[in-house]
């Protein structure tokens, strides 16, 4: 059974796992796993996003054609959609104070980042243009994103809760994949930078706006994401590894 998009919340490891249907969400904590929602009930394309307390998850599902966000309970029993209006792109992630849910996704305005009410109401926009996979800040003054894709990379780039554009070192990350995560003390950002399949971790400490890189490896597995441990001293991420075979058979005559 494959594991992959790694999400850290409370006491819990949130992943996307599949026994056939699709991918589902599962929970790991004290030495057992749950599935929490079941691929067949819907497959999930997107990493999920964990409340701050570990109590509510948001997953994308597609309906009536389009890709809406919904929050479900960390036991599964309860599940709500959130800003019908919006057509989701990308993985979500919530405030720090759990208020708040930031994604990107298109209205009827057109493409760009919004804030969502985690208790219902209309989505705030943030940014205009093609943003994907924002993350928040711990103490809740930035938001980082991936900007608009140009020949299969993003630039990352940051903005205030309230809007105001904030400059980052110039960063590019790959196109496919969730490539960035805060340190919990919110005081550096880790990022995945290099060429495809393999990625390497790099830091950029906000204090000093330099970067540095952590890892350098060498297995040929591609990464698509990764979470940092609560205590902030471990990196959890994921590898798919191509196993196809091309077989050629002579058919009888």
């Amino acid at each position: 059974m494959n594991a992959i998009a790694p999400r850290f919340g409370a006491a819990s490891l949130f992943y996307l796992s599949s026994l056939g249907a699709g991918d589902g969400l599962w929970r790991y904590q004290d030495g057992q796993a749950l599935e929490i929602w079941k691929g067949a009930d819907g497959a999930l394309l997107e990493p999920p996003g964990v409340s701050p307390d570990g109590r509510r998850v948001t997953i994308v599902l597609r309906r009536s054609g389009k890709l809406r966000l919904h929050v479900v309970s960390a036991d599964g029993a309860e599940i709500q959609p959130v800003a019908h209006a919006l057509d989701v792109l990308g993985t979500a992630c919530w405030s720090p104070d759990g208020k708040w849910i930031v994604t990107g996704g298109d209205d009827a305005a057109g493409p760009g980042l919004f804030k969502i009410p985690a208790e219902g109401g209309a989505p705030v926009r943030l940014v205009a243009g093609r943003t994907l996979n924002p993350v928040w800040s711990p103490d809740g003054s930035l938001i980082v994103y991936a900007g608009p894709e140009v020949a299969g990379d993003k630039p990352l780039l940051a903005v205030s809760p309230n809007g105001t554009s904030v400059e980052l070192p110039a960063i590019r990350v790959s196109a496919w994949g969730e490539r960035v995560r805060f340190l919990p003390n919110g005081k550096a950002l880790i990022y995945m930078q290099r060429g495809l399949p393999t990625q390497d971790f790099w830091l950029l400490d906000l204090a000093t706006k330099k970067t540095r890189p952590l890892t350098h490896l060498n297995n040929p597995a591609a990464m698509r994401t990764f979470d940092i441990t609560p205590d902030g001293k471990q990196i959890v991420f994921d590898r798919l590894r191509e196993n196809s075979d091309i077989v050629l058979i002579n058919l009888p005559k």
